[in-house]
């Protein structure tokens, strides 16, 4: 949960000759004289990132949202986040799955992410990471992390990228469902509809309606952080 990484995005974004929503890309078509200036609203999202003081403050909000719920999960035993989670899961140890998402090893930590990821494993939580960034790239991830301080633990892989889990693409379900056998889920954090739920690549109405079902969810098990902010679905 990185800074450079989202500015380089916007600025991809912001210079492509593809659109890309909801996992599919096409050539965009050419506009009118007057749709000239349509380009520049990419160009304010990356302005936003790099100068808000809001861009911050919904960080933190999201991180103090996430203090609070875990102390409210570590309380209840019958409290899961994970719908992956199977019967018996109360007796499993607490952990908490955050989407890590870092491009380059001189990127920095966002607001409340590490205050956040060091209160959880205070509490005793295991703090995993799940990216879609490919498996050849954990240990420059595992080395970002390990240098802003985050929280990892030898002979514990809680890492997971792109391909750990064989045949099951970029859906990150079968990854959560897979340290759910293990850890009772208490919170999930994330910037896309992918990192609480499977199957999210359909149509807008169609992921409204998805993420409808789930609203008591939404700012108790499931914290959305400000990566949202001006970006397409990926």
């Amino acid at each position: 949960m990185w800074v450079d990484e989202l500015r380089m995005t916007h600025r991809l974004n912001a210079l492509a000759s593809l659109s890309v929503a909801f996992g599919f890309c096409g050539l965009v078509s050419a506009q009118p004289p007057e749709s000239a200036a349509a380009p520049h609203d990419k160009l304010e999202s990356v302005l936003w990132v790099q100068t808000a003081a809001e861009h911050d403050a919904a960080y933190l909000q999201a991180f103090a949202t996430a203090h609070r719920m875990l102390d409210a999960a570590l309380k209840d035993k019958k409290w899961t986040a994970a719908i992956e989670q199977r019967p018996g899961f109360e007796r499993l140890p607490p952990a908490v799955l955050w989407d890590e998402w870092v491009a380059q090893e001189r990127a920095g930590a966002l607001p409340g992410a590490l205050d956040f990821t060091k209160y959880a494993r205070a509490k005793g939580v295991e703090v995993f990471y799940v990216t879609n960034r490919e498996t050849k790239s954990k240990e420059a991830t595992r080395r970002t992390l390990a240098r802003d301080g985050f929280p990892l633990r030898d002979g514990v892989e809680t890492i997971y990228c792109l391909g750990d889990v064989p045949g099951a693409g970029n859906d990150k379900g079968p990854r959560r469902a897979a340290i759910a056998k293990r850890y009772r889920v208490l919170l999930l954090l994330g910037d896309d509809l992918g990192d609480f739920l499977s199957g999210v690549r359909v149509e807008p109405e169609q992921r409204r309606r998805m993420m409808g079902s789930y609203a008591r969810y939404w700012g108790e098990r499931w914290i959305v952080d400000a990566r949202t902010q001006g970006r397409i679905p990926q």
